[in-house]
């Protein structure tokens, strides 16, 4: 059974919730949490999307992020795919800000999100989820932006939008 996440108005005031296949299909704004790791070198954590996902297989996309469910807010829901996607718990998030956006998608689907961002800083391990992720590495934000800019394609919109915050 899917989890419900929460759908906002265009002022993200909550409105109701239901699956993320309604608010895909149907066009309901909801809300993403976003997380950019940072380590002690001022690299930026990423991971590369599993193949065998759904949505957006195959492409990079930042340390970790996810829909915030019912009942969640930004910060919960941020922590909980932090810990849940890198197994990374116990760190400060940061609220960076936050930003709308309409994402189409592969299949040609626009998905309208609010998008609340947070870093961290962690030099510890991390222990990806090999459900979603394939891969991770860290990254001089630099040459991130250098890269998304030659091959946007390699990247998911949202973390191109995200690193333009």
């Amino acid at each position: 059974m899917s989890k419900n996440i929460t759908f906002v108005d265009e002022n993200d005031n909550i409105i109701g919730s239901g699956t993320k296949k309604q608010a895909w299909e149907n066009g309901n704004i909801h809300r993403i949490a976003r997380l950019f790791v940072f380590n002690s070198k001022g690299e930026l954590l990423i991971h590369k999307r599993s193949d065998k996902l759904k949505n957006l297989p195959g492409r990079w996309d930042q340390s970790a992020s996810g829909h915030v469910d019912e009942g969640e807010d930004y910060l919960a829901a941020a922590e909980r795919e932090l810990e849940e996607e890198m197994g990374i718990k116990g760190v400060e998030l940061e609220e960076v800000g936050k930003f709308y956006q309409d994402e189409v998608d592969d299949d040609g689907k626009i998905k309208k999100r609010f998008n609340m961002l947070y870093k961290a800083r962690h030099d510890g391990e991390v222990n990806f989820s090999k459900g979603e992720v394939s891969e991770i590495k860290w990254v001089n934000i630099n040459d991130l932006r250098r890269q998304m800019k030659e091959k946007p394609k390699d990247f998911t919109q949202g973390f191109i939008d995200s690193v333009e915050l």
